[in-house]
């Protein structure tokens, strides 16, 4: 009897040690070909930071303990870090003719998977909103550990009806805090471009990271009257 066949020659180079930076979460997703690989952070002020590895081919174990197969694609980690980083959370087609279109096919006739090991670490910036019909208020509140660092696009009116103060006016009341409640008084955004219509108020504000300072409400202003 002859010898047994060797094996392959291998393809891919060594795996790196493979760590999670402090305060991250792992996420892992593997998947065989025709599939949806899918990574997801735990909430929206969460996001996909860094690719820990990636590789399609025939990749060993999973999370901290991936290891690069002897079938392996050399562009993977490339590939999932163009779609995933800065996501909160995404999802990679496998098919064959996608990856191998793009890099090749790294062993010829062998069924292959995608393994991914990445981590999610808080924004450092996020946008959040609140809404309020006329008279009412608009609550705007940002996660435990951020503040509302700016307005980011606050309207108050009706269609062609806009107040043209409210940016300037939600970045002086609403700057440093977590929760800014905001009355939606014609009042507080300056001249009234348009008297009796009925209006609502959209507040759009930017959160990042930080102290807050106590929540504030801002009391309504009466308006004062020339006699």
């Amino acid at each position: 009897m002859g010898s047994p066949p060797s094996p392959p020659a291998p393809t891919a180079p060594p795996t790196p040690a493979l760590y999670l930076s402090p305060g991250a979460t792992l996420v892992t997703s593997g998947v065989g070909e025709n599939g949806w690989a899918t990574l997801g952070c735990q909430d929206a002020q969460h996001e996909i930071s860094r690719i820990i590895f990636a590789s399609y081919g025939l990749p060993d174990g999973s999370g901290l303990g991936a290891r690069y197969g002897w079938c392996y694609a050399g562009g993977s980690q490339g590939v999932v870090e163009r779609a995933c980083l800065g996501q909160q959370s995404s999802t990679v087609l496998l098919t064959i003719i996608l990856w191998c279109s793009v890099f090749g096919d790294p062993c010829v006739g062998t069924g292959k998977r995608l393994t991914i090991s990445a981590e999610c670490t808080q924004k450092p910036k996020y946008q959040t909103w609140a809404t309020a019909g006329d008279h009412g208020s608009a609550s705007a509140s940002c996660a435990n550990g951020y503040v509302i660092d700016s307005d980011a696009g606050s309207t108050y009116g009706k269609g062609d009806c806009a107040f043209k103060g409210v940016p300037d006016a939600i970045n002086a009341l609403c700057q440093g805090v977590q929760t800014c409640v905001v009355p939606a008084e014609p009042t507080i955004f300056g001249a009234d471009p348009c008297p009796g219509t009925a209006r609502s108020l959209n507040v759009q504000v930017t959160c990042k990271l930080g102290q807050q300072k106590e929540d504030l409400t801002t009391d309504i202003v009466p308006a004062k009257c020339a006699i």
